[in-house]
């Protein structure tokens, strides 16, 4: 079993929760990020590497093909949805980007990464009570993201100031 429905993950989460070691909460982070990632279908993985390979060379439109590809075969596989939509991020598509974080979040609502993107996205908007309930969504489920804890308050501070 792998996945967003991996057994451990919910142990790896409560530990990451509790750590305050920085190398033990990065060790936790790999390693639900290998869990994500994995999964125990031969063709998904090699779909998975393949698009994380293209994503690494820059090659956007391939690793959206991939990722599209990845998302109809295994529709329930978060951390294909969640490729997806960096990619599309990436493409400037953002409403394309958002869709694919809803279903990221829909199969695993502790995804961080796709969090931090919504949030990004967000804020690129200039919605940032939609960006800063993400990076609060983001920081409870790992609470070690220093730099999105920074962005929070750096549009906190915005919010604020304009009495919002």
């Amino acid at each position: 079993m792998a996945r967003q429905d991996d057994p451990s993950l919910d142990g790896l989460f409560q530990r990451l929760k509790s750590v305050d070691d920085p190398v033990a909460s990065k060790a936790l982070q790999d390693a639900i990020w290998q869990a994500w990632i994995y999964s125990p279908e031969r063709e998904e993985m090699q779909l998975m590497l393949q698009g994380i390979q293209a994503m690494q060379e820059q090659r956007e439109q391939d690793a959206l093909a991939i990722f599209t590809e990845l998302c109809r075969l295994a529709p329930n596989f978060a951390e294909a949805w969640n490729k997806r939509a960096t990619v599309n991020w990436l493409l400037d598509d953002y409403d394309a980007s958002v869709a694919d974080i809803g279903r990221t979040l829909a199969l695993e609502p502790r995804h961080w990464g796709a969090l931090s993107g919504l949030a990004m996205i967000e804020t690129e908007r200039g919605n940032y009570a939609a960006a800063v309930r993400a990076y609060e969504r983001a920081l409870e489920a790992n609470p070690h993201l220093n730099d999105m804890r920074t962005e929070l308050e750096r549009l906190k501070k915005i919010l604020r100031d304009r009495g919002t």
